[in-house]
């Protein structure tokens, strides 16, 4: 499978598809740097390309907001890229979005005011440069109450962890918003190692970096990937989940997902699918080939959250090659 990924990543553009199922379909994005000018102009391509090849408009719908789900756990050094996040917010209000109906947001809000999405006091406005942001585990014990945002799992906290306020600690908590109050939400992951989940990717911020009381899997990797898979299927979510972007523009290959420098890498590119697991799989043979350039071993076999999401009744996307339509765009 490795072997046909590099095969794959070598191949050059495919044949227009009109009405492709959009997740067959993966867009390579070239950036010409890293600053505003260049994200708004391959954001609005890659979304532009989205938008045509499989009939999807990412438009307002009948709750007429929207949600981007950052990835800041690693604070500033390793989290979801401003300049991308403002190219992103900009097409959706060309696109018919209030800027008030765009919603950021990630679990935690200590990860957020380290990645400089919140301001560094409470008080303060809770915003960035006027959208608003929001953490969730500021409503968990709220959210808990529902039982359609319960995940509930046999695993326990580590040995002396804070009790949750909910009372059960076998109990994560599911975002209401990306749930309930958006049309849809854009994944917005930024990628490293992992040890539990093999790669910390878009799967990983759709699953356990998208609800409270998740750390618990962290320390066993099978429970991580079944967790992971089980949650990135939950209906209600994975409907809403109409997108996830990649900006290679910092990434790690080693120490992940904690925020390490000496293992960051960099590349000027943009992915973009409706598959995570595609996204997540070109992201493994990026850290394989970092690992392998600096004398790493790399990360071997195959880890088991691919296996396990397409197994059984869940189908969250394909990451074999030959099913993919890759579309190659040039920086513009």
């Amino acid at each position: 499978m490795r072997i046909l990924a590099f095969i794959f990543l070598s191949l050059g553009l495919a044949s227009a598809q009109a009405g492709i199922d959009p997740k067959l379909l993966l867009i390579e994005q070239k950036l010409a740097g890293f600053q505003d000018k260049d994200y708004s102009l391959a954001v609005e391509k890659s979304l532009a390309e989205f938008e045509n090849r499989t009939g999807v408009g990412l438009r307002p719908g009948d709750l007429r907001r929207c949600g981007l789900k950052l990835s800041s756990e690693g604070g500033a050094g390793l989290a979801t890229s401003k300049p991308l996040v403002r190219a992103i917010t900009a097409a959706l209000i060309r696109r018919g979005f209030a800027q008030q109906a765009i919603t950021l947001c990630d679990t935690r809000v200590d990860g957020l005011r380290q990645a400089g999405f919140l301001p560094a006091l409470s008080t303060q406005s809770q915003t960035f440069e006027g959208l608003p942001v929001i953490a969730w585990e500021m409503f968990s014990a709220t959210w808990a109450k529902e039982n359609q945002l319960r995940y509930e799992n046999q695993v326990l906290p580590r040995p002396g962890s804070q009790a949750v306020p909910w009372g059960d600690a076998r109990v994560s908590v599911l975002p209401k918003t990306l749930i309930d109050e958006v049309d849809f939400w854009i994944n917005l992951p930024v990628l490293s190692d992992s040890k539990s989940l093999g790669v910390h990717g878009a799967m990983a911020a759709a699953s356990l970096g998208n609800m409270a009381n998740a750390e618990r899997f962290m320390d066993n990797p099978f429970n991580a990937s079944k967790a992971a898979v089980e949650v990135c299927a939950i209906p209600k979510l994975a409907k809403r989940n109409v997108l996830t972007i990649l900006s290679l523009e910092r990434y790690q290959v080693l120490g992940g997902p904690g925020f390490d420098a000496s293992w960051c890498r960099s590349e000027k590119t943009l992915l973009s699918s409706a598959n995570p697991v595609i996204i997540d799989f070109i992201g493994l043979q990026k850290i394989n080939a970092g690992r392998t350039a600096s004398g790493i071993e790399p990360i071997y076999p195959e880890p088991p959250i691919f296996g396990a999401a397409n197994s059984g009744e869940i189908r969250l996307g394909t990451c074999r090659p030959s099913e993919i339509t890759l579309v190659r765009l040039p920086a513009p």
